[in-house]
Parts: C-alpha cells; structure tokens; sequence
C-alpha cells in the first residue's frame, strides 16, 4: 500500500491538529502521519541482519513505528525540519535498540555491534573482489581496526570461529576472554536527546571534537578556527554540552 507524499506545510497542520485538545482529531492526524511515513521505517528496518537473529522483521518493524510515533510527539515546527529528517534519528534508535536487546544472547554496546556489523559488510566486500575468503592479514590490510572490534566481541562469540583462511578468534584475542562491558544508555538515543537541548552549533562542535555521526575527530584548535573562537571556548563550548549529556542520562 502506497500513501501520496505529505508536504511541509500539511505536516505543520497535521502536528497542529495531534496537539489539539479533541482526541478523535489528534488520532486522525498521527495516524495519517504515521501511514505516510511507513516507507522510512520500513527502509531502516530493511538495514538490519535478521537471518540469524531472534527477532524478526515485524519485531524491528513494530520498533521502529514506536520511535516514528514518538519523535511525530516530540517534533517542533519552529525549528524548520522535516517531519522525516526529525524521525529518522529516532526511528532507528528504537530499531537497534530492539536488534541489540535481542539479536544476541548477551548484549553488547550499540557502538561495538555497530562497528561488527560494519566490519562484517566490508569483509563480505572483500571476499567478493578477492573471489576468496579472506585472510586475517588480508583483512586488516582494509580494516586496520578488525582485531580491536574482535576483540570486543568475543565475550559473545565461539572462540573457534574462523576469521579469514588463517586464524580463528581464539589466536588473536590473548588470555583476557570474559570481558564484560558496562553502559549506561544508548548513545544513539542520548545524542537524539542531546540535539533537542542544546544549539545545533554547540551539538555539532561535540560531534567534531569526539568524531560522532560521521564526522572526522578534530582538534580544539582546527574546531576554533572553524568558528571563529578560541580554543579556550570551544573547550568551555566541550564542557557545557557533555553536562546536559550527563543530566540526560
């Protein structure tokens, strides 16, 4: 089933019309914006490996139109977004929490299943231009970080799984086999919560300093000249934002 596209100025009113005081228009209103974002959450859940996980397409599916739901709540009109740019963070936050809760037989942090999940891809890519799997060494070559994020994962995996042609993970992990790791949220979720109580300014200086969503880890002095301030600044700019983080929490 396909809906028409919403524009901008429907989603401003159908937002107007969720806030109202007259339930039965409220609920008209967020079911046709959920409807008519459908596809985005069907598009993200598509990008998680369910083969040989516990849940199911419908499990992440149904998380996903509960983060949609919550970020339709939570969107602010004043801030000149798109209903789908807002959500899309949210979305995928109740996504990969539900895929990290229940994928795996122990949890692991969201960060540390994120980078296997990508290191996995980037070997499948190799072993397809290779036209072999690949060895470790061949591997590490392409992904200089493949040992540490092994390395992470093993307190949830067969120590006899065979990485490449030549090793199995029990040769590259050492004696330190039952790591535990701790946290405390996750960080997709905190930094969605993060962005909505500070300046996109100071939320992006934080993603530039510690290298977050995509952006390169930078130095105070290359974020100062970037905008103008002095390091000393920024550092305070640093500070301020990682205490609302931590209020977060």
């Amino acid at each position: 089933m396909t809906t028409s596209r919403i524009s901008h100025i429907e989603e401003i009113e159908l937002i107007r019309q969720i806030n109202c005081d007259d339930p039965k228009v409220s609920k008209r209103a967020l079911d046709k914006l959920v409807l008519a974002n459908t596809g985005l959450v069907h598009k993200l859940t598509n990008k998680f490996p369910i083969k040989n996980a516990v849940c199911s397409y419908d499990d992440l599916f149904n998380e996903g139109i509960a983060g949609l739901i919550h970020g339709i709540k939570k969107f602010d009109v004043t801030k000149g977004y798109r209903l789908s740019t807002y959500c899309y963070n949210w979305i995928n936050a109740y996504i990969r929490r539900y895929f990290m809760n229940h994928s795996r037989s122990v949890r692991v942090p969201v960060h540390v299943a994120d980078a296997h999940l990508s290191m996995n891809k980037k070997v499948e890519e190799l072993t397809q231009e290779l036209g072999h799997s690949p060895s470790m060494k061949e591997i590490t070559a392409v992904i200089p970080d493949a040992v540490s994020v092994l390395r992470k994962m093993t307190n949830n995996v067969s120590l006899n799984q065979t990485i490449g042609d030549e090793s199995e993970l029990n040769d590259l992990i050492g004696e330190d086999k039952t790591e535990e790791f701790e946290y405390t949220v996750d960080c997709d979720i905190l930094m969605t919560k993060l962005a909505d109580v500070v300046s996109p300014r100071d939320f992006k200086i934080l993603q530039m300093r510690y290298g977050l969503n995509g952006y390169n880890e930078s130095t105070l002095e290359e974020i100062a000249v970037e905008y103008d301030l002095t390091r000393a600044r920024i550092h305070q700019v640093i500070n301020q934002t990682l205490n609302k983080a931590r209020a977060l929490v």
